[in-house]
């Protein structure tokens, strides 16, 4: 969305998440050893092994699934309603609040219930491809919805997870999004990608820049050990 529906060269890809998540970690620490929380934003995650170190200084938390509708709420500058200020305002604008209250909005809007599902049997009945199968999707339900929806033009498969990464990394498979779709120039728009499964080990396409590695990330002298 914004700058990256015009330029998808500066997304990372999910196998990059690999060497991002080691890094964030090592931030989070040193931020914690000067007196700095780190908290991790709602589309940053979820389930490997630094998942309570960013979600929580305290080490209390995990992601617990989109809360878009049930804790939160977005309002826009025209009063247009949404269950997060970040989602498409296309798909999930649930009215404007100067024609409607609040409480008929909730009540009615079948753009503010994305998540009434959770914690009930129907909490995963959205969810499709890696994200179906995954051992945590009654709690994540497909993580970010904003991250989703504007990957694939629906919720229900976040390819930004970081236990996500480290299953495929394990069966020897990496995933890569490929743009098909450009935005199409409206507010809060974005592009459309198709996900590609293939070799840990494949050559990485020649047209697409460098892959991100641990060797890219250039630390402060102070910091290196």
């Amino acid at each position: 969305m914004g700058n990256a529906a015009d330029h998808a060269e500066i997304l990372l890809q999910p196998v990059e998440l690999l060497d991002v998540f080691p890094m964030l970690a090592r931030v989070a620490r040193r931020a914690a050893a000067d007196g700095v929380r780190v908290h991790a934003g709602n589309n940053l995650g979820y389930y490997g092994p630094y998942e309570r170190l960013l979600r929580s200084p305290e080490g209390a938390a995990f992601w617990s699934g989109c809360q878009a509708g049930l804790s939160t709420l977005g309002i826009e500058s025209d009063g247009t309603i949404k269950g997060c200020p970040s989602l498409p305002t296309r798909d999930y604008g649930a009215g404007d609040i100067r024609e409607h209250s609040l409480a008929e909005l909730l009540r009615d809007a079948p753009e503010l219930a994305i998540n009434t599902a959770a914690g009930t049997a129907a909490a995963t009945d959205t969810l499709w491809g890696y994200c179906r199968t995954c051992d945590y999707a009654d709690v994540c339900r497909g993580g970010c919805t904003w991250t989703a929806h504007t990957v694939f033009g629906r919720p229900g498969n976040n390819p930004y997870c970081h236990h996500r990464a480290l299953a495929h990394q394990r069966a020897g498979r990496r995933e890569r999004l490929v743009q098909v779709a450009a935005a199409p120039g409206e507010p809060f728009d974005h592009g459309r990608f198709d996900l590609v499964v293939e070799d840990l080990a494949a050559p990485w396409p020649a047209a697409q820049r460098p892959r991100l590695t641990a060797a890219d990330i250039h630390w402060p002298p102070a910091w290196v050990d």
